[in-house]
């Protein structure tokens, strides 16, 4: 049994990364129900936006937990909802904080922002706080990841987030500290608006943008203890025995080592097992030799498991319980 799949403290979080196509929805499912049938209470969460979970399970899913099996879960994200819900929040706390400037009209800017760069990476950043946030209700968490370069993104924003949060942070001092200054030479200065009369922060305990800051802070910080912690998160790497997702793995490898998150299995999918030579598959399996040679030489210490390209489709519990058993312990299909 792969002893780094399993709950350790509190609730275990598993990542399964990969190129598009080499079959993360089928390895996130299978381990999902492996660990479900080991008695694990078991989430697995589809952040991808071409979903195919539901399709893997036979059954039709929401952004709400669907019991499928005893102990396990599952559920799709709805991309467009996450970040909808995602700006009407942004929305709500500038809003709060920034009241002296309900002149402006707020919402024709986040109009805008909704296609903007970078805003599907935080809202899944996001919807990944939210759920770790709920970690308790469950022994496994199971992510079902969009394609490698978006979830590299996701998963490198808290480190990067937190940087952006200590340089705001120590310019809204800044602000506050001049504000005191002004306020000891002119005196205590009313403004209003709507007929409301109010006065600016000058104090970081009294101001709400203060307060949000640490508190976005605290929030990025916990996400990233979570991801961070190798006795609590594991990242799996799926790939077919070709160069292109080697390549693409590797990449991956080298950017996760950089943020301090812990890669610990390769599941190497569909590989070709001939029982007899054939003709017209010597170059494809020469092909395949030299990946898996590479695959020794670049991922020194990281388990891999093979998976053999199955003479049909895997799907439904029966196909997932076969693969989630050899994912999880070595066991033959």
């Amino acid at each position: 049994m792969r002893e780094y799949l399993l709950p350790k403290e509190g609730f275990r979080v598993l990542f399964v990364i990969g190129k598009g196509g080499v079959g993360k929805t089928t390895t996130s499912a299978s381990i999902a129900l492996g660990l479900a049938e080991k008695g694990y209470k078991t989430l697995v969460v589809s952040l991808d936006p071409a979903h195919n979970l539901g399709d893997v399970l036979m059954v039709k899913l929401d952004d709400r937990p669907k019991k499928i099996t005893e102990n396990l879960y599952a559920s799709e994200l709805d991309m467009e909802k996450l970040i909808k819900a995602y700006l009407k929040h942004l929305e709500k706390n500038l809003k709060n904080m920034y009241r002296y400037l309900t002149v402006i009209n707020l919402e024709k800017y986040f109009e805008v922002l909704s296609y903007s760069p970078g805003i599907e990476e935080y809202a899944t950043l996001e919807a990944i706080r939210e759920i770790l946030a709920r970690g308790d209700e469950w022994d496994v968490i199971v992510f079902d990841t969009p394609p490698t370069g978006l979830t590299l993104r996701v998963l490198a924003l808290p480190r990067i987030s937190l940087i952006w949060a200590d340089k705001l942070i120590e310019i809204r001092r800044k602000i506050l500290q001049r504000r005191r200054a002004i306020a000891k030479i002119k005196g205590e200065e009313e403004y209003e608006i709507e007929g409301e009369k109010f006065k600016l922060p000058k104090e970081e305990t009294e101001d709400p943008v203060m307060r949000e800051l640490l508190q976005y802070k605290e929030e990025v910080k916990f996400v990233e203890k979570v991801i961070t912690n190798g006795d609590k998160t594991s990242v799996i790497a799926v790939m077919n025995p070709e160069m292109l997702p080697l390549y693409e793995t590797e990449r991956a490898y080298k950017s996760l080592r950089k943020f301090g998150i812990p890669l610990r299995l390769i599941v190497l999918n569909k590989v070709i097992q001939l029982s007899v030579d054939v003709p017209e598959l010597k170059v494809k399996m020469e092909a395949q030799e030299r990946v898996l040679k590479e695959i020794e030489r670049a991922f020194k210490g990281i388990d891999v498991v093979k998976l053999p390209m199955f003479p049909e489709e895997p799907r439904g519990v029966d196909w997932l319980r076969k693969i989630g058993g050899m994912i999880l312990g070595g066991e033959n299909p």
